[in-house]
């Protein structure tokens, strides 16, 4: 009797130990591509008008059909070092416009020429989302967001 319970206990303790392993959930694409998110960061998923969205970001939105499956994983499957939900994102919207997430709310975004004129200025909202007017030219640019500086190159 005794053996059996400490058989149980120790079949639960190996079944708990190895769900508590799960880390990642990660999308696999029918083209080959795989993302990995932290669990930890409580990535949330959603689904409308055809697409499968990882916490609503256009950057983390993927057309169904192009899914080939998701499931959770222990590891990060893409071999890229994982990116919290609340690290600084900019995203290049189009060839005019730049997106910037997660960055701290009523902060100044502005960007800056080589030469320090500035180019655009934007105030991050209460999500953490501005948008700023890229120029035409090539060139050295300076994205300054709160605290933060980095170099962007226009080419």
């Amino acid at each position: 009797m005794l053996k059996k319970c400490l058989m149980i206990l120790a079949l639960l303790y190996g079944a708990l130990s190895a769900t508590a392993a799960v880390q990642y959930m990660t999308i696999e694409l029918k083209s080959g591509g795989k993302f990995s998110f932290l669990l930890a960061d409580n990535p949330i998923v959603t689904y409308a008008n055809g697409d499968l969205s990882v916490n609503g970001s256009p950057s983390t939105s993927y057309a169904i059909s192009g899914v080939k499956n998701y499931h959770f994983t222990e590891k990060n499957e893409t071999g890229l070092s994982s990116v919290s939900s609340e690290t600084l994102s900019i995203v290049s919207l189009d060839d005019n416009t730049l997106g910037i997430q997660n960055a701290p709310a009523s902060a100044k975004a502005i960007l800056l020429t080589a030469t320090g004129v500035v180019s655009s200025t934007a105030v991050v909202d209460a999500s953490g989302a501005a948008t700023l007017v890229l120029p035409q030219q090539k060139g050295l640019y300076v994205l300054s967001v709160g605290e933060l500086s980095i170099k962007l190159i226009r080419k």
